[in-house]
């Protein structure tokens, strides 16, 4: 199988990964109690919360036209 190059995209993703990755561990060693799982997934969360806010703004818009 062959090994693509890694594009730009890629080498942001990485780092990006490994930065979280680090703060879970930050977190974690904080709070050994912490699951390690619901850490990560509350941390990506909070990086993008206006565009999730948007994306429900625009479902509940649609929804609320669907309903009329």
């Amino acid at each position: 199988m062959k090994r693509r190059a890694n594009t730009n995209k890629d080498v942001k993703a990485q780092a990006w990964a490994r930065r979280l990755a680090l703060r879970v561990q930050q977190i974690i060693e904080e709070l050994p109690d912490a699951d390690p799982d619901n850490v990560r997934h509350t941390l990506i969360l909070l990086e993008l919360p206006l565009e999730r806010l948007r994306r429900s703004l625009i479902r509940g818009r649609a929804t609320a036209i669907l309903r009329k």
